[in-house]
């Protein structure tokens, strides 16, 4: 018998090793991909969350009145979430107003600074609830807020109060503002001048 050499079986035995390569190579980088990808997902699904979460964060005014037929305003608000409570402390505001001669007028803080409330040391509490200064706002509850009118400077006065804008026939206006940057803004109009009367 005659000994003779198949070239075509050499060639065939290449370019299977050579497929076998490519293949793996192929599924390798498949793998990397899509690990890549599912990586890239979660964090896009996190902070889709996180978006959606502080999106949906808000103070809705209920409603607001005179407190003292002077320069106090009690405000009742409700807090709605789709994250985590928020700390009081954390919580600010803004009353401001320009006057019939356009000055500003301007007073800033956080819910926790008024001090002509029932009790002296309790700016903010729970409709229904005892008066006492809760630590955080809990999501879907509602809470009384006083806040007094006048400015940042001492002595403070009356300014932007109920009182000073009857008698300046304006309007004045009070921001909260969440502790990640959403803020919620309240036109203040007098209509009718006396004690418990509305001013929204």
């Amino acid at each position: 018998m005659e000994k003779s050499e198949d070239i075509l079986a050499q060639v065939g035995i290449g370019a299977m090793i050579l497929f076998i390569g490519s293949l793996i190579a192929i599924v390798s980088s498949a793998y990397v991909m899509i690990a890549q990808l599912e990586v890239i997902t979660q964090n896009t699904q996190a902070v889709v969350s996180t978006a959606s979460k502080e999106a949906h964060t808000q103070v809705v005014f209920v409603g607001a009145w005179i407190e003292d037929g002077y320069d106090d305003y009690l405000f009742m608000i409700e807090y709605q979430s789709l994250g985590k409570e928020i700390n009081v402390v954390d919580v600010g505001f803004t009353l401001w107003c320009l006057d019939s001669a356009g000055t500003l007028h301007r007073k800033t803080g956080d819910l926790r600074t008024w001090t002509s409330g029932p009790d002296r040391n309790v700016a903010i509490w729970e409709v229904g609830g005892a008066i006492e200064e809760p630590t955080s706002l809990e999501s879907g509850k509602r809470y009384f807020i006083g806040v007094d009118g006048g400015t940042d400077a001492f002595p403070a006065g009356d300014q932007c109060g109920p009182n000073f804008i009857e008698n300046e026939g304006i309007v004045a206006y009070y921001t909260i503002y969440l502790p990640f940057g959403g803020h919620t803004t309240q036109e203040l109009r007098v209509t009718t001048f006396a004690v418990g009367e509305s001013v929204i």
